[in-house]
């Protein structure tokens, strides 16, 4: 019998170039890949790339300029078509390898955070073949009749052991290559300068997976025919201009005059789901995974006993505001951050910016706040824009290759790196979405 394991995260690789060229080969003439000239082109360049010994050069500019035709004047902080592109890449790579790529040896990964692919091979163990017959038992010789002869194991027993016996090496074997396989993974991801320093050391130093506090505010959303009486009473109706307006951007199904229902419990923001993605992504390198909970479900015990990273400020996630830790950056009310401990060159208050004409959000503000859970044993890190935007922008400069890097010198500027901190970015936002961040400020809290 032929024991084969399957590792979801399989060790990164040093892979032959005849190799990687059929990999590539599958992945292009792939259902995903085979009508997408634009993501084939990406592979390619990227693949080739890493070929040719020079992956570490791969970065938005360059891809915009040879993937996606882009002219010399293109500024990848205010075109986000590469990050687009390669998050599209990353998902049709993901469903291959689920689909028909499922049995291939090499599997071809782009991680979150860059653009240098990187090659992984299935890892195998076989065990022995268990033979179908016991063996034949010879009985031993006649004795005297005063002696003692111990008797013939039944051929059942040897049957047990014959089978029992190679399993059990199997499933010892098993569990020592996934042991050794998890440790190799762990160390791999302590090299990896996404995950580096002192910004992820807590929650990686535990061995246990953080708890991810997900934003659910209230939204109101069309009322529909299903919704029980009890929803459809405290409903709201438009105002036949608030309707027309509506009309011209939505489908509208309903044969009657739209009303608004409040729904509390069913809805996330964009920039929360986005930074989740992002999280799972740099933890699942790691080894340990996220635990996930919607911040309506959450209790005082789930926090206490985990360390917590929370999506979203006070006005989508009610337990962002809820740890009494002395704070120099807070949300307020009036969606603004106030600065309650100004530095020279510092505002003591920071709004976001809109187009007046159209009423689009061109200026975000965000915080990444480090600071000590309920229990004082474990830390909390939430990442918060005034909007969903902002709070898309701090989970990627906490998890970003670069923005890593970043942060990790400037937490070193301050002296010894210090425990808990909060770091001020400034986010430019273009139709909806976070282009350039931009570090403002960072606050020591240590003396909090």
């Amino acid at each position: 019998m032929v024991a084969r394991v399957k590792e979801e995260r399989p060790s990164p690789t040093v892979a032959d170039p005849e190799d990687v060229r059929a990999a590539l080969d599958r992945v292009l003439g792939s259902k995903h890949f085979a009508h997408a000239p634009k993501k084939q082109k990406f592979l390619r360049l990227i693949c080739d790339f890493y070929l040719a010994g020079r992956a570490g050069e791969l970065n938005e500019y360059l891809i915009g300029r040879e993937v996606f035709n882009r002219d010399e004047a293109y500024n990848p902080a205010a075109d986000p078509i590469v990050r687009v592109g390669a998050h599209d890449v990353r998902k049709k790579l993901e469903a291959y390898y689920q689909q028909e790529g499922a049995g291939d040896d090499l599997r071809l990964d782009i991680p979150v955070g860059g653009y240098e692919p990187i090659f992984s091979r299935r890892p195998e163990v076989f065990a022995e073949q268990i033979p179908e017959e016991p063996e034949t038992i010879d009985q031993p010789p006649p004795g005297p009749a005063a002696e003692t002869v111990a008797a013939p194991a039944s051929p059942r027993r040897w049957l047990t052991a014959a089978v029992v016996g190679p399993l059990a090496l199997a499933v010892v074997a098993l569990a020592y290559i996934n042991y050794n396989l998890r440790g190799e993974l762990k160390a791999a991801a302590s090299r990896d300068p996404r995950i580096y320093g002192g910004v992820w050391e807590p929650f990686l130093a535990a061995g246990k997976p953080p708890l991810v506090v997900l934003g659910n505010p209230p939204v109101y959303r069309f009322s529909n025919v299903i919704d029980p009486m009890s929803v459809t009473e405290q409903s709201v109706e438009l105002m036949p201009q608030q309707a027309a307006a509506l009309k011209d951007k939505f489908v509208m199904k309903q044969n009657r005059i739209p009303r608004l229902v409040l729904s509390m419990d069913s809805y996330t923001g964009v920039g929360e789901a986005v930074g989740l993605g992002r999280l799972t992504d740099l933890f699942r390198a790691a080894g340990p995974g996220v635990l996930l909970k919607q911040s309506r479900t959450v209790s005082a015990e789930d926090l206490k006993n985990h360390n917590v990273i929370m999506l979203g400020a006070v006005w989508s996630n009610e337990w962002s505001g809820k740890l009494l830790v002395k704070e120099d950056f807070t949300h307020t009310g009036s969606a603004t951050i106030a600065n309650s401990n100004p530095r020279p060159g510092e505002e003591p208050e920071y709004r976001p910016r809109f187009d007046p004409a159209t009423g689009q959000l061109l200026t975000d503000y965000a915080l990444i706040t480090v600071k000590p859970n309920i229990s004082d044993d474990e830390t909390v890190m939430v990442l918060a824009g005034i909007h969903s935007q902002g709070t898309e922008a701090a989970a990627e400069y906490v998890t970003g290759k670069g923005y890593l890097q970043d942060l990790g010198h400037r937490l070193g500027a301050l002296g010894a790196a210090p425990k808990y901190y909060q770091v001020l970015l400034q986010v430019d936002v273009e139709n909806g979405i976070p282009t350039k961040i931009t570090p403002v400020t960072i606050h020591d809290l240590r003396a909090q």
